[in-house]
């Protein structure tokens, strides 16, 4: 007794088991004494229906929205999704944006840069991520703040002190001495080390209790400070007990902050 289909040989009698991968005919030859017997025998194989693959109608989870900014006029937006997605992002000075900025790269990771924008100015923004799918998500508003113009002018701090004083009153040997009202105050000297003349600067005196700043005095310079030249500044304020620390910032004639650098 043999069976086609590359099953050879099998016993007189009893059963064998067949998994055809598709319908197929096989013929069972049955030999003996010079007499062959032939039977055909069809194993009908019906294929199951394709399963259609799942939907996805779940939008991407927008995470860690952060901005960084390199220049005054640009500004890094950076966020993450739980899948790949696309990257989108809306700005402007209100929440009516105006602007956009966009990529179609699919990325979990996403950072987009914002360019042409004002110094020292507010922008609202919003982003927003779709994914292969389609499925689109959008952030909550934000707000980030351009950077203030940096000045071209430098300036080299060489001396720096702080500290609190009070008005003396001497009465002669009768009256005594009397210890009148307390002052805190900055002085110190700077140089001017920019190529052009300084025709005014603008200090700042910062009075901190703790890391909060309790009060300040703004005090002008009227130059001109000639390129290389040294001059000295003493800015003084009531005084607060509360204060442990005082420090000044400068800025030019237009408010941008100088850049200021310590002589060793």
């Amino acid at each position: 007794m043999t069976i086609d289909q590359g099953i050879g040989e099998v016993p007189a009698s009893g059963s064998k088991e067949l998994s055809p991968p598709r319908t197929t005919a096989y013929t069972v030859t049955a030999t003996n004494a010079g007499v062959t017997v032939t039977r055909a025998a069809v194993l009908y194989v019906t294929e199951a229906a394709p399963v259609a693959p799942a939907i996805d109608t779940t939008p991407p989870i927008i995470n860690n929205v952060s901005t960084s900014s390199e220049t005054e006029t640009s500004v890094d937006v950076t966020w993450t999704t739980n899948e790949p997605a696309n990257s989108y992002v809306e700005y402007g000075k209100d929440t009516s944006y105006g602007s956009t900025a966009s990529s179609d790269e699919l990325t979990a990771d996403h950072s987009l840069t914002l360019t042409g924008l004002e110094s020292n100015t507010a922008y609202h923004f919003r982003v927003t991520s779709s994914d292969k799918a389609s499925n689109k998500t959008s952030s909550a508003d934000n707000i980030f703040v351009t950077a203030q113009e940096k000045s071209p002018y430098a300036l080299t701090l060489l001396t720096e002190e702080w500290g609190r004083k009070s008005d003396i009153s001497d009465y002669g040997t009768t009256g005594g001495v009397v210890e009148g009202k307390k002052y805190l105050y900055i002085k110190g000297t700077l140089q001017n080390n920019s190529n052009s003349t300084l025709r005014a600067i603008i200090i700042t005196m910062n009075c901190w209790a703790g890391s909060t700043i309790v009060k300040y005095e703004v005090y002008v310079y009227r130059g001109p400070a000639l390129p290389g030249q040294v001059f000295s500044f003493n800015i003084e304020t009531a005084d607060d007990p509360t204060v442990d620390n005082v420090t000044a910032d400068f800025a030019d004639a237009m408010g941008r902050n100088i850049e200021v650098t310590k002589a060793p």
